[in-house]
């Protein structure tokens, strides 16, 4: 069935602008399961059955307990064997849920990329979770090329790209491009530009990051950042034409979104 992505587009700004982050700021810190996970407990398959092969859009509670009650028997007491043998159930299955609620947040936002690029360009991008568990957030076709792409959180700080092309990623694209979303505290930095103590370099590299986070990203009030129309166009424009001009397999983030 053809879809309608600008309805679900806005279904789904609809549900990240609703969500309750704070009610679950207890999560973040918690890192008590933070062993590489297996491939039978990694969570992509059941994120992409309820946020991008259908608009169900489940709060994060329903969906970790689908996730709790199919990977229970036997994977998660597998897991629990091998590495929390003696603890008790619910001290691990808290672990999971503040472990499974970071991957959650960032696919969240790498969907909201995903609607928004189908909603505004013709030519469609493909993703699932076997291309996602691989380092392919989603696939398309641009200047005759098929274009992987990986969606990277960055902060102000200029990150290294970790991440290369492997030749199992070969075998499904031609290029991989890493499309940043920048994670800064706009308020932090506005304290920072009213301040008398703030050097005037730090207030030039605060006013820096303000318009560029303004000119292409939106904070809803819960805090969830999401792209503006606008820098998808320019990711667009960008990945054309490096790709026309040019023989390289991978375009970092900074060719994107330079810092």
């Amino acid at each position: 069935m053809k879809r309608n992505w600008q309805k679900d587009l806005e279904k789904y700004e609809k549900f990240l602008k609703n969500i309750d982050v704070e009610k679950y700021a207890e999560l973040r810190p918690r890192k008590t399961v933070e062993q590489d996970l297996p491939p039978d407990l990694i969570p992509l398959a059941i994120f992409y059955r309820h946020y991008w092969d259908s608009n169900e859009f489940k709060d994060y509670e329903e969906v970790f307990e689908i996730y709790w009650n199919e990977k229970f028997n036997p994977h998660i007491r597998n897991f629990i064997k091998k590495y929390f043998y003696g603890c008790s159930l619910m001290f691990v299955e808290e672990g999971f849920k503040a472990r499974l609620y970071r991957t959650w947040m960032s696919v969240l936002t790498q969907f909201h990329f995903q609607y928004l690029w189908n909603t505004l360009f013709e030519n469609k991008l493909i993703s699932d979770w076997e291309l996602d568990q691989m380092g392919i957030d989603a696939k398309v076709t641009i200047a005759d090329k098929n274009v992987g792409l990986q969606v990277k959180k960055i902060s102000y700080r200029r990150e290294a790209s970790h991440r290369r092309f492997t030749k199992r990623q070969q075998k499904h694209v031609d290029v991989v491009v890493e499309i940043p979303y920048l994670v800064v505290d706009t308020d932090e930095l506005a304290r920072k530009l009213e301040s008398e103590r703030t050097w005037e370099s730090t207030k030039k590299e605060c006013k820096k990051l303000i318009t560029l986070f303004n000119e292409n990203f939106v904070k809803y009030d819960n805090g969830f950042v999401i792209f503006k129309k606008e820098y998808l166009k320019q990711v667009y424009g960008t990945i054309e034409e490096k790709v026309r001009s040019s023989s390289k397999n991978e375009i970092t983030y900074d060719e994107i979104l330079p810092l």
